[in-house]
């Protein structure tokens, strides 16, 4: 796996254009009265909104591999939760340093976007452990830019600290 395809936009289900495909899985193949057809699941490349997974049924004779360089596209493929690009565990480094440079000034909505990821991994890897799963998604947002195992310090209140109580005077 891990070849790029092309399919012209008559020949594939559900689509316009010329759909560019990183093959993850090729599935069974389908006799239909204009020929045969197959089952691909990929990531799309050169989507508006960004790589994505796909699945899409191919006219068989239309599938053409082409050379592609590395891949670039940072992305989970499901259900194992890897990285389409480099085959580490998602949220790979590579990924995890571009997320943060994206929500840089939003790490909130950085954790709800991860939140929700961890809840499509927890569907699909049922069976893996929660703390292991919680640290893979979200355990590292806390920690400094320097280093994975030094948290980053807490921020300390502006607020003025409450006076301490005087002892009374006789």
């Amino acid at each position: 796996m891990g070849d790029v395809v092309a399919i012209p936009e008559q020949h594939y289900c559900y689509g316009l254009g010329t759909l560019t495909l990183r093959l993850i899985e090729v599935g069974r193949r389908e006799r239909h009265s204009d020929g045969i057809w197959i089952n691909l699941r990929g990531i799309e490349l050169g989507h508006p909104a960004g790589p994505r997974q796909r699945r899409v049924l191919a006219g068989f004779d239309a599938v053409r591999v082409r050379p592609a360089p590395a891949p670039s596209a940072h992305v989970p493929t499901r259900p194992g939760w890897g990285c389409a690009a480099c085959g580490h565990d998602w949220p790979c480094p590579n990924r995890r340093r571009r997320l943060l440079k994206e929500y840089a000034k939003n790490h909130a909505a950085l954790g709800i976007y991860l939140s929700l990821h961890l809840a499509d991994a927890a569907a699909d890897l049922r069976y893996a452990p929660a703390d292991a799963l919680y640290s893979r998604f979200l355990g590292w947002l806390g920690q400094d830019r320097d280093g994975p195992d030094r948290p980053v310090k807490a921020v300390q209140s502006q607020a003025t600290p409450a006076p301490s109580p005087r002892a009374t005077e006789s």
